[in-house]
Protein backbone atom coordinates (compact mmCIF):
# COMPACT_ATOMS: atom_id res chain seq x y z
CA UNK A 1 0.00 0.00 0.00
CA UNK A 2 1.17 3.51 -0.76
CA UNK A 3 -0.24 4.87 2.49
CA UNK A 4 1.84 4.09 5.56
CA UNK A 5 -0.19 4.91 8.68
CA UNK A 6 -1.26 3.06 11.79
CA UNK A 7 -4.51 2.32 9.95
CA UNK A 8 -2.82 0.66 6.97
CA UNK A 9 -4.12 -2.82 7.87
CA UNK A 10 -7.66 -1.50 8.25
CA UNK A 11 -7.39 0.35 4.93
CA UNK A 12 -6.02 -2.77 3.19
CA UNK A 13 -8.89 -4.88 4.53
CA UNK A 14 -11.60 -2.42 3.48
CA UNK A 15 -9.93 -1.90 0.08
CA UNK A 16 -9.83 -5.65 -0.55
CA UNK A 17 -13.60 -5.85 0.02
CA UNK A 18 -14.45 -2.93 -2.27
CA UNK A 19 -14.81 -2.49 -6.01
CA UNK A 20 -11.37 -0.90 -5.99
CA UNK A 21 -9.65 -4.22 -5.23
CA UNK A 22 -9.13 -4.92 -8.96
CA UNK A 23 -7.35 -1.64 -9.76
CA UNK A 24 -3.97 -1.70 -11.42
CA UNK A 25 -0.98 -1.27 -9.10
CA UNK A 26 -0.32 2.19 -10.51
CA UNK A 27 -3.91 3.36 -9.97
CA UNK A 28 -4.06 1.93 -6.44
CA UNK A 29 -0.83 3.62 -5.45
CA UNK A 30 -1.84 6.98 -6.89
CA UNK A 31 -5.28 6.97 -5.30
CA UNK A 32 -4.01 5.92 -1.88
CA UNK A 33 -1.13 8.39 -1.96
CA UNK A 34 -3.51 11.28 -2.64
CA UNK A 35 -6.38 10.13 -0.40
CA UNK A 36 -7.32 11.71 2.92
CA UNK A 37 -8.45 9.86 6.04
CA UNK A 38 -11.46 11.35 7.79
CA UNK A 39 -12.78 10.38 11.23
CA UNK A 40 -16.37 11.32 12.00
CA UNK A 41 -18.11 10.89 15.34
CA UNK A 42 -21.64 9.46 15.23
CA UNK A 43 -24.05 12.06 13.93
CA UNK A 44 -21.38 14.31 12.41
CA UNK A 45 -21.60 15.33 8.77
CA UNK A 46 -18.90 15.04 6.14
CA UNK A 47 -17.40 18.48 5.44
CA UNK A 48 -18.89 19.83 2.24
CA UNK A 49 -16.77 20.61 -0.80
CA UNK A 50 -18.67 23.46 -2.53
CA UNK A 51 -19.95 22.63 -6.02
CA UNK A 52 -18.05 19.38 -6.13
CA UNK A 53 -18.95 15.70 -5.85
CA UNK A 54 -17.06 13.50 -3.38
CA UNK A 55 -16.03 9.83 -3.51
CA UNK A 56 -14.81 7.68 -0.66
CA UNK A 57 -14.53 4.30 1.01
CA UNK A 58 -15.73 3.27 4.47
CA UNK A 59 -12.83 1.83 6.46
CA UNK A 60 -14.86 1.28 9.60
CA UNK A 61 -18.31 2.28 10.84
CA UNK A 62 -21.56 3.05 9.04
CA UNK A 63 -22.11 6.06 6.79
CA UNK A 64 -25.18 7.35 5.01
CA UNK A 65 -25.52 9.49 1.90
CA UNK A 66 -28.61 11.66 1.75
CA UNK A 67 -30.38 14.28 -0.32
CA UNK A 68 -32.29 17.10 1.30
CA UNK A 69 -34.43 20.16 0.76
CA UNK A 70 -34.77 22.56 3.65
CA UNK A 71 -35.11 20.52 6.85
CA UNK A 72 -36.32 17.37 5.07
CA UNK A 73 -33.92 14.58 4.09
CA UNK A 74 -34.08 11.18 2.46
CA UNK A 75 -31.38 8.50 2.61
CA UNK A 76 -29.85 7.45 -0.71
CA UNK A 77 -27.29 4.89 0.49
CA UNK A 78 -25.99 3.18 3.60
CA UNK A 79 -22.30 2.31 3.34
CA UNK A 80 -20.54 -0.05 5.76
CA UNK A 81 -16.95 -1.33 5.97
CA UNK A 82 -15.55 -1.92 2.48
CA UNK A 83 -18.37 -0.05 0.74
CA UNK A 84 -17.56 2.72 -1.71
CA UNK A 85 -19.83 5.75 -1.70
CA UNK A 86 -20.30 8.98 -3.57
CA UNK A 87 -21.86 12.27 -2.51
CA UNK A 88 -23.30 13.90 -5.66
CA UNK A 89 -23.17 17.58 -6.50
CA UNK A 90 -26.85 18.50 -6.81
CA UNK A 91 -26.63 21.83 -8.54
CA UNK A 92 -29.89 23.77 -8.98
CA UNK A 93 -29.32 24.06 -12.74
CA UNK A 94 -29.54 20.29 -13.18
CA UNK A 95 -31.38 18.95 -10.14
CA UNK A 96 -33.94 21.53 -9.06
CA UNK A 97 -33.65 24.54 -6.79
CA UNK A 98 -33.19 23.87 -3.11
CA UNK A 99 -31.80 20.34 -3.35
CA UNK A 100 -28.53 19.39 -1.72
CA UNK A 101 -26.66 16.20 -0.87
CA UNK A 102 -24.40 15.23 1.99
CA UNK A 103 -23.02 12.44 4.12
CA UNK A 104 -23.35 11.62 7.81
CA UNK A 105 -21.78 9.07 10.14
CA UNK A 106 -24.45 6.82 11.68
CA UNK A 107 -21.90 5.48 14.19
CA UNK A 108 -18.30 6.56 14.74
CA UNK A 109 -16.78 6.12 11.29
CA UNK A 110 -13.37 6.10 9.61
CA UNK A 111 -13.45 7.11 5.95
CA UNK A 112 -10.93 7.29 3.14
CA UNK A 113 -11.79 10.22 0.85
CA UNK A 114 -10.37 9.93 -2.66
CA UNK A 115 -8.79 12.91 -4.38
CA UNK A 116 -11.31 14.09 -6.96
CA UNK A 117 -8.75 15.40 -9.45
CA UNK A 118 -6.60 12.25 -9.30
CA UNK A 119 -9.66 10.06 -9.71
CA UNK A 120 -10.81 12.10 -12.73
CA UNK A 121 -7.44 11.65 -14.45
CA UNK A 122 -7.38 7.91 -13.81
CA UNK A 123 -10.94 7.53 -15.08
CA UNK A 124 -9.74 8.83 -18.44
CA UNK A 125 -6.50 6.86 -18.59
CA UNK A 126 -6.89 3.57 -16.69
CA UNK A 127 -9.65 1.12 -17.68
CA UNK A 128 -9.42 -0.72 -14.35
CA UNK A 129 -10.54 2.48 -12.61
CA UNK A 130 -13.39 3.00 -15.07
CA UNK A 131 -14.62 -0.56 -14.46
CA UNK A 132 -14.42 -0.23 -10.67
CA UNK A 133 -16.32 3.05 -10.70
CA UNK A 134 -18.98 1.68 -13.05
CA UNK A 135 -19.46 -1.40 -10.84
CA UNK A 136 -19.73 0.82 -7.78
CA UNK A 137 -22.21 3.15 -9.47
CA UNK A 138 -24.40 0.20 -10.47
CA UNK A 139 -24.59 -1.03 -6.88
CA UNK A 140 -25.20 2.48 -5.52
CA UNK A 141 -27.86 3.12 -8.16
CA UNK A 142 -29.81 -0.03 -7.31
CA UNK A 143 -29.53 0.79 -3.60
CA UNK A 144 -30.66 4.39 -3.98
CA UNK A 145 -33.55 3.56 -6.31
CA UNK A 146 -34.70 0.86 -3.89
CA UNK A 147 -34.54 3.22 -0.91
CA UNK A 148 -36.25 6.06 -2.77
CA UNK A 149 -39.01 3.84 -4.12
CA UNK A 150 -39.58 2.42 -0.66
CA UNK A 151 -39.72 5.88 0.90
CA UNK A 152 -42.26 7.03 -1.68
CA UNK A 153 -44.42 3.94 -2.09
CA UNK A 154 -44.21 1.86 1.08
CA UNK A 155 -46.25 2.39 4.25
CA UNK A 156 -44.30 4.19 6.97
CA UNK A 157 -44.32 1.17 9.31
CA UNK A 158 -42.53 -0.86 6.64
CA UNK A 159 -40.05 1.95 5.90
CA UNK A 160 -39.11 2.43 9.55
CA UNK A 161 -38.73 -1.33 10.10
CA UNK A 162 -36.38 -1.49 7.09
CA UNK A 163 -34.22 1.38 8.35
CA UNK A 164 -34.09 -0.01 11.88
CA UNK A 165 -32.75 -3.28 10.48
CA UNK A 166 -30.25 -1.45 8.24
CA UNK A 167 -28.90 0.50 11.22
CA UNK A 168 -28.83 -2.39 13.72
CA UNK A 169 -25.60 -3.38 15.49
CA UNK A 170 -24.96 -6.24 17.91
CA UNK A 171 -23.68 -5.01 21.26
CA UNK A 172 -23.30 -7.13 24.40
CA UNK A 173 -25.82 -9.70 23.23
CA UNK A 174 -28.46 -7.13 22.21
CA UNK A 175 -29.38 -5.69 18.82
CA UNK A 176 -29.05 -1.92 19.12
CA UNK A 177 -29.88 1.05 16.93
CA UNK A 178 -28.09 4.29 17.74
CA UNK A 179 -30.46 6.70 16.03
CA UNK A 180 -32.64 9.54 17.22
CA UNK A 181 -36.24 10.04 16.19
CA UNK A 182 -35.04 12.83 13.92
CA UNK A 183 -32.47 10.46 12.34
CA UNK A 184 -35.24 8.00 11.48
CA UNK A 185 -37.44 10.80 10.18
CA UNK A 186 -34.62 11.99 7.93
CA UNK A 187 -33.93 8.47 6.71
CA UNK A 188 -37.56 7.80 5.79
CA UNK A 189 -38.46 11.23 4.42
CA UNK A 190 -41.02 12.16 7.05
CA UNK A 191 -41.22 14.26 10.22
CA UNK A 192 -40.30 13.37 13.81
CA UNK A 193 -43.85 13.57 15.17
CA UNK A 194 -44.99 10.83 12.81
CA UNK A 195 -42.01 8.61 13.68
CA UNK A 196 -42.60 9.17 17.40
CA UNK A 197 -46.14 7.79 17.07
CA UNK A 198 -44.93 4.81 15.04
CA UNK A 199 -42.18 3.93 17.55
CA UNK A 200 -44.78 4.03 20.30
CA UNK A 201 -46.81 1.47 18.35
CA UNK A 202 -43.72 -0.71 17.83
CA UNK A 203 -42.97 -0.58 21.57
CA UNK A 204 -46.56 -1.56 22.33
CA UNK A 205 -46.16 -4.52 19.97
CA UNK A 206 -43.00 -5.58 21.81
CA UNK A 207 -40.74 -5.02 18.80
CA UNK A 208 -38.51 -2.30 20.22
CA UNK A 209 -37.64 -0.68 23.53
CA UNK A 210 -35.54 2.26 24.62
CA UNK A 211 -32.20 1.83 26.41
CA UNK A 212 -30.69 5.20 27.16
CA UNK A 213 -30.31 7.05 23.87
CA UNK A 214 -30.49 3.84 21.79
CA UNK A 215 -33.27 1.56 20.61
CA UNK A 216 -33.18 -2.18 21.28
CA UNK A 217 -34.70 -4.49 18.65
CA UNK A 218 -36.43 -7.53 20.19
CA UNK A 219 -38.16 -9.51 17.45
CA UNK A 220 -35.95 -9.48 14.36
CA UNK A 221 -37.99 -12.11 12.53
CA UNK A 222 -41.13 -10.05 12.85
CA UNK A 223 -39.37 -6.82 11.92
CA UNK A 224 -38.01 -8.51 8.80
CA UNK A 225 -41.51 -9.64 7.86
CA UNK A 226 -42.83 -6.10 8.31
CA UNK A 227 -39.94 -4.69 6.26
CA UNK A 228 -40.73 -7.14 3.44
CA UNK A 229 -44.38 -6.06 3.41
CA UNK A 230 -45.75 -9.19 5.08
CA UNK A 231 -47.34 -7.23 7.93
CA UNK A 232 -50.80 -8.55 7.15
CA UNK A 233 -49.52 -12.04 7.96
CA UNK A 234 -48.03 -11.00 11.30
CA UNK A 235 -50.14 -12.06 14.20
CA UNK A 236 -50.87 -9.21 16.61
Amino acid sequence: MAIATEFSCAIATAWSRSHYRCLSDNARQRLLASAEEVHLAAGRHLPVTPRSSQAGLVIDGLFRVYAGSGVRQVTLQYAAEGDAFGVPDLRPSSSGAGLSAGGQAVVDSHLLMLNRDELAVLLRTDPTVSRAVIDGLLVAHVSSVSLLAENVLSPLRRRVARHLLDLALRENGAVMVHATVQDLANATGTVREVVTRLLKDLRTDGLVSRRGSALVLHDLRRLHRIARGDEDNVSK
